[in-house]
């Protein structure tokens, strides 16, 4: 359905029937079209140097309910996200509750680097006068504001159901923070959270490795339970095992001061194809998962688990990227179904 522009009620991301969900934290700035309008801008606490991943929000939600027979929301494509090595801006929309691959959306360009743009999504809208629940779903890797939606003139709303009572925090790597999906839908943190039905706080970070402040970080952000998946990087780059020992016991220390009994798992490194060789990697990735299970144990907190991350995914390269550290969309599936039997 083609409708004129003038014809749209503009509103604004400020509005009230406009909501927010499963992101870490929001702030309202002026809007690069108008700084009189203020548009909604997420972030993590914590990023990268250099990298900008601290303003990839995956899996944020902008939410609302309406009758319209036309919506289109405005999204901004910031200049925060700074990486030259790695982006990923495919969203996805979800129409009561259901998406498929045809209902996302992203930049114009698919350079690693790009310039600021706003972006137009034309939802696909029932045309039957009903009320209808439409989800924005940020992508992973890269920073995107909310400006504003336009929808039929006159259009009526009301209050979208609410997100699942428990909220997940997943903390973790790049393969938490979703590289390489196809998009935000196709992560293992996105599709273990809709299988078990529950908010998603992503605080996966590309690059990342054991950092006890995190522990602290983490305690910070209201969870009901959180899942760590760290140690790859510190493979990767040649840890000393006694120093990844002494980090993981400190992040966990760390956290347990905010959160004395919040429920943590603790996932081991996934299998890594045998093809990929870290030059800097002169310890097996076994070590580390040992290292994990170690620590959690002689801990003896009821509060903290492990899971086995080399048994998620079946050892197979098929299920891997080129960047063998990095699963694909049909190894994330498989981690997804297999995380979702070991969460409770």
């Amino acid at each position: 359905m083609s409708v004129c522009a003038s014809a749209l009620d503009q509103i604004p991301a400020d509005d009230p029937r406009l909501s927010y969900s499963d992101y870490v934290r929001l702030t309202w700035v002026p809007s690069p079209d108008d700084p009189t309008q203020r548009m909604v801008r997420f972030d993590r606490i914590i990023g990268i140097p250099r990298k900008g991943y601290g303003w990839d929000n995956p899996g944020a939600r902008l939410r609302f309910r309406t009758d319209a027979s036309v919506v289109t929301v405005s999204l901004h494509y910031s200049e925060k996200h700074i990486s030259t090595s790695a982006r990923k801006g495919r969203g996805i929309y979800l129409v009561d509750g259901q998406t498929n691959s045809g209902w996302t959306f992203t930049s114009s360009t698919a350079k690693t680097v790009r310039s600021p743009e706003t972006v137009d999504v034309d939802l696909r809208t029932p045309q039957d006068g009903e009320m209808h629940t439409y989800e924005i779903v940020l992508p992973y890797g890269d920073s995107v504001d909310v400006l504003r939606i336009a929808v039929t003139d006159g259009a009526l709303f009301a209050s979208p159901q609410p997100r699942p009572d428990v909220r997940c925090v997943m903390y973790g790597d790049s393969v938490t923070h979703g590289f390489t999906a196809t998009s935000i839908g196709g992560t293992y943190a996105y599709r273990t959270a809709a299988l078990k039905n529950w908010q998603l706080i992503n605080m996966g970070l590309g690059g990342r490795s054991s950092r006890p402040v995190d522990g602290e970080i983490l305690a910070g952000i209201e969870a009901d339970l959180v899942t760590v998946l760290i140690g790859v990087n510190d493979w990767q780059g040649g840890r000393p095992l006694a120093a990844f020992r002494a980090n993981i016991t400190g992040f966990i220390a760390a956290f347990r001061v905010g959160k004395p009994d919040t429920p943590l798992y603790m996932i081991t490194p996934l299998w890594v194809p045998p093809s990929w060789h870290p030059p800097k990697a002169n310890i097996e990735l076994g070590e580390y998962r040992k290292v994990i299970r170690e620590a959690v144990a002689a801990l003896r907190d009821p509060h903290t688990h492990v899971i086995d991350g080399d048994g998620l995914i079946d050892h197979d390269p098929a299920f891997f990227d080129r960047v063998a550290v990095h699963p694909n969309d049909a190894g994330f599936k498989m981690m997804s179904e297999r995380l979702a039997e070991a969460l409770p």
